[in-house]
């Protein structure tokens, strides 16, 4: 049983690493969902707020190289990062990979 489970953990791990990131990528005043394949030298998804007073806000998704940091951001914006498969869905529920990695150790020790 645990050979099988490091097995499974091996592939999952290999075939994760050997593909581009997915992220979704769109600029508009709502939520938008539009999955596209990221350039291989991408690290992250990018989510970007602009919410100016009394104005609506406006929301980007795009792949990003690097991820902004507090002092990058304008006045009226926030930013968030992730580096897994279309994580800058506010409503994605993906499984994550270091939570899988944990459970299968667990499993592993556990046995």
């Amino acid at each position: 049983m645990r050979t099988h489970l490091l097995r499974l953990l091996l592939l999952i791990l290999l075939s994760s690493s050997a593909q581009a990131l997915k992220c979704h990528e769109c600029s508009a005043t709502g939520n938008c969902f539009q999955p596209t394949t990221c350039s291989t030298m991408t690290r992250y998804c990018l989510i970007s707020w602009y919410s100016p007073p009394g104005q609506q806000t406006s929301v980007t998704k795009t792949c990003a190289f690097t991820c902004p940091d507090v002092h990058q951001s304008m006045n009226y914006s926030r930013d968030f990062c992730c580096n897994t498969d279309l994580c800058n869905s506010t409503t994605s529920l993906h499984a994550s990979w270091a939570l899988l990695t944990l459970s299968i150790c667990f499993l592993y020790l556990r046995g």
